[in-house]
């Protein structure tokens, strides 16, 4: 039983210093704090078919988007998948009601080039990045931040 405990705190301890690393990414860090070409109040999700825990994190961006998005809330994927047939597949097979978008070097560019999936960024009406989450969302953090993002829109939603 101690080794199954230790191991346990030893694999805690070991994936957080891990997490904490990718997040130090210079690449990552140097995401402009304004992103144009986006209009209201966006969370825009980088993912791929492929990624698993871009498939578990669907069901909350898309619980998400029914909370929030009579509130003001768009929400945009950015595909990475290797060609449009795949993303296209992958769109129906997950019944994803937001709007999808195929991956661009353009559109990476303006998201500093993310070496991760999934990868998140909330931004506000005028196009400044609000949060950035590399990684799962972790709902309770993600209600938080649209909620403070919409400000009194918000009070309209009932999730």
């Amino acid at each position: 039983m101690r080794q199954i405990t230790k191991f346990a705190l030893f694999s805690s301890l070991l994936l957080i210093p891990l997490f904490s690393v990718s997040c130090q990414d210079p690449a990552f860090n140097k995401i402009p704090e304004k992103v144009e070409g986006f209009q209201g109040t966006t969370l825009v999700v980088f993912h791929a078919s492929w990624c698993g825990y871009c498939i578990r994190e669907m069901p909350l961006v898309k619980k998400l988007y029914a909370d929030y998005s009579p509130c003001g809330l768009n929400i945009v994927g950015v595909n990475e998948d290797d060609g449009k047939s795949s993303m296209e597949k992958f769109v129906k097979s997950e019944n994803i009601p937001f709007p999808v978008i195929f991956w661009s070097y353009e559109l990476m560019n303006q998201f500093g080039n993310p070496r991760a999936i999934p990868a998140n960024f909330l931004l506000d009406s005028a196009g400044n990045v609000r949060m950035r989450v590399l990684g799962p969302l972790r709902e309770q953090d993600v209600r938080i931040e649209i909620e403070k993002t919409l400000g009194e829109k918000a009070k309209n939603c009932h999730p």
